[in-house]
């Protein structure tokens, strides 16, 4: 048992890691802004916002985490300063002050994200950023505080993938949903492999780093994913076998891009959401593949499989609605 401190346990992957750490009895407190998605989580919920000093120090004083994930951050790419991100650049100096004022923390993982360089690259060094959003811009400014603090307890650094599973929202909610209905509509003829990851195989990894000896995760930098990329019309194929929907249908290149365009405009008229635009078609098309190499080798092999992760997300989808 250990106690431990998550910031941003109200979202997706801290909802499902605040889960792990509850079935094995761990003593957890989620500090966030908003209430958790999960109910039965409520009672571990105290609300405050990272951005405030005070706040956050206090209730770390209070509650004397041995361990801390740091989870919370403002992720949509909707910003229009870096101004906007505040959270994920403030809010990180503020717990590490926290951290130091409290005293009894023995290991932290921060959460920074892939956005800090382009998809198409697999950096060969952590500090090889290339930012294409304000989001990633400010995760860029997220690791480099968690690099120059010289904080003497062991930390590492996770970058989150695209990361799917129960819990989840948009985007890849959306991408689950459409499959269900049966309108997703996948390029004709275009093989694209991405380094996705099943939230269950995140969440393993996050608590592998917690545990291990300290020597092998101490600051570094970890992509956190499934072990191996794969195929999306693959990973379409899998969601649309587990819902019985109509099968996958492939599509010339040129509707797909003129449904982006129709995209672009409704986002111009204030569609918050629109199922395609241009920016997820590049998304979607362009190869997304990470040596996850070095994850696998400090925390061992991922234990769920697509097919796994797909079916446990689909019987979520079906419980849940």
């Amino acid at each position: 048992m250990a106690r431990v401190f998550v910031t941003g346990g109200s979202g997706f992957i801290g909802t499902n890691l605040i889960e792990s750490f509850l079935q094995d009895k761990w003593e957890v407190k989620n500090f966030d802004s908003v209430p958790p998605r999960n109910p039965e989580h409520n009672g571990l919920f105290q609300e405050g916002d990272i951005r405030n000093a005070a706040d956050l120090t206090a209730a770390v004083l209070d509650y004397r985490p041995e361990l801390v994930v740091h989870l919370a951050a403002r992720t949509d790419l909707d910003g229009g300063s870096l101004a906007d991100y505040d959270a994920n650049i403030t809010g990180v100096q503020n717990l590490i002050d926290a951290i130091r004022a409290a005293g009894t923390t023995t290991r932290a993982i921060f959460a920074s994200s892939r956005y800090v360089h382009r998809t198409e690259l697999c950096p060969e060094r952590d500090d090889d950023y290339s930012p294409f959003t304000l989001y990633g811009e400010s995760k860029v400014e997220t690791e480099k505080i968690v690099h120059s603090a010289g904080l003497e307890i062991p930390w590492a650094l996770i970058r989150p993938t695209s990361i799917w599973g129960p819990w989840f929202r948009i985007p890849y909610r959306m991408f689950f949903d459409t499959l269900q209905r049966g309108l997703y509509v996948h390029p004709r003829g275009r093989k694209v492999s991405k380094s996705y990851g099943y939230v269950g195989n995140v969440v393993h990894q996050i608590r592998r780093f917690l545990t291990v000896d300290a020597d092998r995760m101490n600051r570094r930098t970890f992509y956190v994913s499934d072990d191996r990329t794969m195929d999306v019309l693959e990973f379409a194929q899998l969601i649309q076998q587990a819902f019985g929907a109509p099968p996958v249908r492939e599509v010339p290149m040129v509707i797909l891009q003129t449904l982006a365009h129709t995209g672009d405009l409704l986002k111009k008229l204030g569609v918050s959401n629109p199922l395609l635009t241009s920016f997820r078609l590049h998304n979607l098309l362009t190869p997304m593949d990470y040596d996850m190499s070095a994850t696998v080798a400090v925390a061992g092999p991922a234990p769920y499989t697509l097919k796994e992760g797909v079916q446990i997300t689909v019987d979520w989808i079906r419980q849940h609605g």
